[in-house]
């Protein structure tokens, strides 16, 4: 991470007067706290008001005026709603990030009493269990890394079965996760349902994109029986 971007963050994670230990900022930017103090340092000469001291912990309670991002009302509403959902449906790494991008551009808005909160466009209610969660999390790192994934798979009726799959992408249906892979066992194209692998393994091994077996090919294979209906 280039100097310019790690204080940069740093500027984020202090924002909205959250103390945050120079042991944590060094966690989260993956540097030595001995970075972090003299990053702190770096940004305090610079003007940015930082306050507190080595080993109680920093935070900025003055707001730091940003470009302003001229979203309307309505769009600030799908912002919250969308990042509530995010938080409420994806894995504990996805949540995280949503909260901080929550934070974030809340902190970009006028302060017209008290903290600033994007305004609400309704509550969501649903949440997704813990298991799936840290299922999800396994799967879209296999998606990035292009990693071959083993599970255990629970059929409608309760049916187990190995399998070896490629996965190649999540899709979000409302009230179940799903993710698309090519499954080696049954030389095809494969949905499984998230909350039906019972386990899943990390293999190690990588695959590359091959003809007729990548996520846009599932893609277009959908819309050509769709449209032959």
């Amino acid at each position: 991470m280039r100097k310019v971007d790690r204080l940069f963050e740093i500027i984020q994670l202090l924002r909205g007067q959250r103390l945050r230990t120079a042991e944590f900022i060094a966690g989260e930017l993956g540097v030595s706290v001995r970075t972090v103090y003299r990053d702190i340092q770096a940004l305090i000469a610079s003007g940015i008001p930082i306050e507190g001291a080595r080993g109680v912990g920093y935070l900025i309670q003055q707001p730091i005026e940003l470009p302003p991002l001229h979203f309307t009302a309505l769009e600030l509403k799908a912002i919250k709603l969308g990042l509530d959902m995010a938080r409420a449906a994806a894995d504990a790494e996805i949540a995280k990030a949503a909260q901080e991008a929550a934070i974030k551009v809340a902190d970009t808005l006028p302060a017209s009493s008290g903290r600033r909160q994007l305004p609400r466009a309704g509550s969501v209610y649903f949440l997704t269990a813990e298991e799936t969660k840290t299922t999800l999390r396994l799967l879209r790192n296999a998606i990035e890394r292009k990693e071959c994934i083993e599970v255990t798979y629970s059929d409608a009726a309760g049916g187990l079965t190995q399998r070896r799959i490629r996965p190649l992408g999540l899709e979000y249906w409302g009230s179940v996760w799903t993710v698309t892979a090519w499954c080696e066992l049954r030389d095809d194209f494969r949905v499984f349902r998230v909350d039906r692998i019972m386990n899943s393994t990390e293999t190690g091994e990588v695959f590359r994109d091959e003809k007729g077996k990548t996520y846009r090919d599932y893609t277009a294979l959908m819309e050509a029986r769709l449209h032959a209906r």
